[in-house]
């Protein structure tokens, strides 16, 4: 049975590692996809960039992204198989679980703590940490 496990570089995507694993043990046929995907630049940024220097940008980060989830995986010793695309995630997502054949994506996202819940419309989330970083 192959699952996709979509991750980024957060600690959040990789909690259902430790069910796998336990499926795993219990002898069940799991093939784990960690799935890491890079976002594509704009045009004005890709006409002064080579492709070349694009793709090694993307495959350094999905390497930093995957890593932890690659070495949770390998030392429960759960068959895996690492996948880095580029484009919006939620379209890459759908295509590599169909391409794929894959029968339960697990998704763990990070929960919206209580100020950006209640306080904050979405749009000034973005700019409130900028003002509260900038120096």
């Amino acid at each position: 049975m192959k699952i996709l496990i979509p991750v980024d570089s957060s600690k959040a995507p990789l909690a259902p590692i430790a069910q796998l694993a336990a499926l795993h043990r219990a002898g069940a046929d799991i093939e784990a996809l960690v799935l890491n995907v890079q976002p594509l630049f704009s045009r004005h940024v890709s006409q002064f960039t080579s492709r070349q220097a694009r793709d090694a940008w993307r495959a350094e980060r999905g390497r930093e992204a995957t890593a932890r989830a690659v070495q949770e995986l390998a030392a429960a010793r759960v068959p895996y198989r690492v996948i880095t695309e580029a484009g919006r995630r939620d379209e890459c997502i759908a295509a590599v679980a169909k391409r794929e054949g894959v029968v339960l994506t697990v998704i763990n996202e990070r929960r919206p703590g209580p100020i950006e819940r209640y306080a904050l419309p979405a749009g000034l989330v973005g700019l409130t940490a900028l003002l509260l970083t900038a120096e």
